[in-house]
């Protein structure tokens, strides 16, 4: 059964059983909001790393407002289950990455990206609370990902594949999107390409995550740039809050 008398920044809660939500309590798998792709609806947030002159950004994943599991590395102890910021992929441990390639956002000379070696499965690798989300607007979380990897045909490495999840922080956590990238392919030169998902507000609190859906070496490394949230609505205001 479910709860539909929900009100915003009350209860903020509709409440489905066993992780299904909506009118009909199912879980929602939306892809990105491709039809409203363009700059004139609200952003939420907007994390692109900065940029600078140095390789190796000395800020931390909370610097951010995000958490992980994996552990800010220096390159020189770079390895599974480490995270880095960086403003080019670096090159001096291994010959199998696309070395020097810059990050994704238009317009930063020397932007850093975020460098993720993914150890093992269900290795969070972004989780952010959100507030003041309003109640039945849609949104769209999403973030441009590339394996770091080159296409060297006689390596067999491990692709990065990647889980959006969106979960209310009310309760038990139920989930209210997700949706996998599928395996992230190795090129030749590096290709960004957008992931995500769009999902409508069932709660005004969420945590918006990525998480591992592989563990394994060598490979399952990847680059994740210009993480969003925005309203996918026409005509919606993004927040909603109390009083």
């Amino acid at each position: 059964s479910s709860i539909f008398d929900c009100k915003n920044n009350d209860e903020d809660y509709c409440e489905c059983s066993n992780d299904f939500i909506g009118l009909s309590c199912k879980i929602q798998s939306d892809d990105v909001c491709s039809k409203h792709d363009n700059n004139t609806y609200e952003s939420l947030f907007f994390i692109t790393f900065g940029s600078g002159s140095d390789r190796f950004y000395s800020k931390t994943a909370s610097d951010f407002n995000f958490k992980t599991d994996l552990k800010k590395e220096s390159w020189s102890n770079f390895k599974p289950g480490a995270y880095a910021f960086v403003n080019s992929v670096p090159s001096s441990l291994t010959v199998l990455w696309h070395d020097a390639a810059k990050d994704h956002t238009t317009n930063d000379t020397d932007g850093y990206m975020y460098l993720a070696g993914v150890g093992n499965v269900n290795d969070m690798i972004f989780n952010y609370n959100i507030t003041n989300l309003c109640v039945g607007v849609d949104y769209e979380y999403s973030a441009y990902l590339t394996n770091v990897m080159r296409d060297i045909r006689w390596v067999s490495v491990t692709e990065p594949n990647i889980r959006f999840e969106v979960r209310a922080v009310h309760k038990k956590g139920d989930l209210i999107a997700q949706k996998s990238t599928g395996d992230i392919p190795v090129y030749q030169h590096m290709t960004w390409s957008k992931h995500g998902l769009s999902f409508v507000a069932t709660s005004s609190s969420v945590v918006l995550l990525m998480i591992s859906n592989v563990g394994g070496h060598p490979g399952n490394d990847l680059a994740i740039d210009d993480i969003q949230l925005r309203v996918s609505s026409a005509n919606q205001t993004g927040f909603c809050y109390p009083g």
